[in-house]
């Protein structure tokens, strides 16, 4: 099912809001059937869902599909939401990484070859020699990052891309703390030895 993609007026997830509400009174509405609570609660996330999904896949179409089967989710299981457990971000969140990584588990192991990035880097092209040593160093952080296991990569983009504190970030991946500072360092050690010379 597709809800937002392709709305016109700024960009494919654009939704706009009327009131202010929280997402969880959002999700209390969404819970009985409302379809107009519904579009703003997704509203509010799919745009950082997407970017999520994105720094995980590596690839436009599988995030925006991973970013429309979790706002899919929500819709089909809003009953399970229950916000004296976790905010509804949390839980929203590991719905998208949960589906980001069941997607990356069923793909093939990732081409060595470069130009299966060039989507990726195609919309900042470099115009000259300083920003063809930028674009190409964060080819290499890039193709670094997707090198990592899932969970570690998983780890580093919502911390450090995403800028969730670690504490978010643990409840989003439902592990804790000290479970995703270990992922953490796994992950820079593996990318310190993927990106020196």
């Amino acid at each position: 099912m597709r809800y937002f993609l392709d709305m016109a007026d700024g960009g494919p997830f654009a939704i706009p809001m009327t009131t202010l509400q929280t997402d969880e009174q959002l999700m209390t509405q969404v819970v009985r059937g409302d379809s107009a609570a519904f579009r703003q609660l997704a509203g509010r996330h799919l745009g950082r869902a997407y970017a999520i999904a994105f720094r995980l896949v590596h690839n436009r179409e599988d995030a925006e599909e991973v970013a429309q089967e979790a706002v899919s989710k929500v819709w089909q299981k809003a009953a399970l939401f229950d916000p004296s457990r976790s905010a509804f971000g949390t839980w929203f969140y590991r719905i998208v990484s949960n589906a980001a990584l069941d997607r990356l588990r069923r793909r093939k192991p990732p081409s060595e070859n470069l130009d299966d990035y060039s989507e990726q880097l195609s919309d900042n092209a470099p115009t000259g020699e300083d920003l063809r040593i930028m674009a190409d160093a964060s080819r290499h952080i890039k193709q670094a990052i997707a090198a990592l296991p899932p969970t570690q990569q998983m780890a580093i983009t919502l911390v450090y891309y995403e800028d969730f504190s670690q504490a978010e970030a643990a409840r989003i991946m439902n592990i804790t703390t000290s479970a995703l500072e270990a992922l953490l360092f796994r992950g820079k050690k593996g990318l310190k030895q993927r990106l020196t010379p």
